[in-house]
C-alpha cells in the first residue's frame, strides 16, 4: 500500500512538472536532485526544518540586498553572494517537499507553513521593491502588482477557509482566473519598470528572488480557459 502511495505521489508529481516552465522547472530538477542526495544521507529530517532552513536563507539574502542599497556597496562578490544566496532559497524551496514525498512525511501542518512563508516570502520583496525604488512610476506599479497580488490571496484563503477550492461555483472560477489575469498584467509593468530602472544584476535577483516569470503564454492560457467557464454559463 505504501509503494503504491509513493507511485502515485511521484506521478502527479512528474505531470506538475511537464507543466511548469523556465526558471521553476529548472529549480524543480535541482531540488528533486538534491532531496535524493539528502535522501540517500538521512531519512529522519523533519521537511519542516528545511523549510525553516531555506526562509532563513532568504531572510539573508535579503537583508543584505537591503544592506547593498542603504551602504551603496555594490561590488562583485556582493552580487555574486546575493545571487547564490536567492538560487539555494529557491532551491530548497522545492527540495523540502520532495525530500517530504520520499520519505512519506508530508503534512498538513508542512503544507500550511510552505504556503505562509512563500506568502511572506512575495510580500517582502513587493515591499522592498518599493522602498529601494526611487522613481515614482516603479512604485505606482509595483504598489498596485502587490494590491492584485493581496486581493487574489485573500480570495485563496476565503475559498479554501469555506471548503470551496473544490466545489466552487462558476462565478467564484471566474473571478479567480480575472484576479489572476490582472496579476499576470501587473507583472508584465512591474517587470518592464524594473529593466528602466534597474541594473542588469538586480533584474537578475528579481527574477530569481520571485521565483517565475509572466509570459506571454499565461495571458493565452488565462484567456481560453476564461472563454471555456464563459461559454458553459
Amino acid at each position: 500500500m505504501e509503494i503504491v502511495l509513493k507511485t502515485e505521489k511521484i506521478r502527479k508529481n512528474c505531470k506538475k512538472m511537464k507543466k511548469e516552465r523556465g526558471l521553476k522547472r529548472i529549480y524543480r530538477y535541482l531540488g528533486i536532485g538534491f532531496s535524493n542526495i539528502l535522501y540517500k544521507i538521512s531519512k529522519k529530517i523533519n521537511p519542516n526544518v528545511i523549510t525553516l532552513c531555506g526562509f532563513f536563507v532568504f531572510s539573508l539574502a535579503w537583508l543584505q540586498y537591503l544592506g547593498i542599497y542603504l551602504f551603496g556597496e555594490v561590488n562583485l562578490i556582493n552580487k555574486i553572494l546575493l545571487i547564490v544566496g536567492f538560487n539555494i532559497a529557491l532551491i530548497i524551496d522545492y527540495l523540502d517537499g520532495e525530500y517530504a514525498r520520499k520519505t512519506n512525511k508530508c503534512s498538513k501542518i508542512g503544507h500550511h507553513l510552505d504556503g505562509i512563508l512563500d506568502y511572506i516570502k512575495i510580500s517582502t520583496t513587493y515591499l522592498l521593491l518599493y522602498l529601494t525604488t526611487n522613481e515614482h512610476f516603479g512604485k505606482l506599479l509595483i504598489f498596485v502588482s502587490s494590491v492584485i497580488f493581496t486581493i487574489f490571496m485573500w480570495s485563496k484563503f476565503t475559498s479554501y477557509r469555506e471548503k470551496l477550492m473544490s466545489k466552487a461555483p462558476k462565478e467564484g472560477k471566474f473571478l479567480s482566473l480575472s484576479l489572476l489575469f490582472s496579476f499576470s498584467i501587473a507583472h508584465q509593468y512591474l517587470y518592464f519598470s524594473i529593466y528602466l530602472l534597474f541594473g542588469l544584476w538586480q533584474i537578475l535577483v528579481l527574477q530569481i528572488a520571485l521565483g517565475s516569470v509572466f509570459t506571454f503564454k499565461n495571458f493565452v492560457k488565462l484567456f481560453k480557459m476564461a472563454k471555456i467557464i464563459d461559454r458553459s454559463e
